[in-house]
């Protein structure tokens, strides 16, 4: 099962987030179509699964690429967004500080 489809996580992903799957691997795109620019923008490097988080003015605040492993991380990628302290550090220093 999906990290995300877990019920612990997905409540708290569900109460705080507004979710949208979008994959661009099937969209035949020349570099004049202006969604290859928000393609671009959001996964220059085509990885998947790639998290874009966004702020409600439409800013990127954080990043995860390659997907989570586990319940624990997705919990606190949760608190690193829902609580902003990306405004502090990046995910990776955050998720070390709390592991202590």
């Amino acid at each position: 099962m999906s990290v995300l489809r877990r019920p612990e996580v997905s409540a708290r992903f569900i109460k705080n987030y507004v979710g949208v799957h979008a994959d661009f691997v099937e969209l035949d795109m020349d570099d004049d179509d202006p969604r290859h620019a928000t393609v671009k923008r959001y996964n220059p490097r085509k990885l998947r699964p790639v998290l874009v988080f966004l702020d409600a003015q439409g800013k990127e605040v954080a990043r995860l690429s390659g997907g989570l492993k586990t319940s624990e991380d997705a919990l606190l990628l949760d608190r690193f967004v829902s609580e902003k302290h990306y405004r502090k550090s990046d995910f990776s220093a955050f998720k070390a500080a709390q592991r202590g």
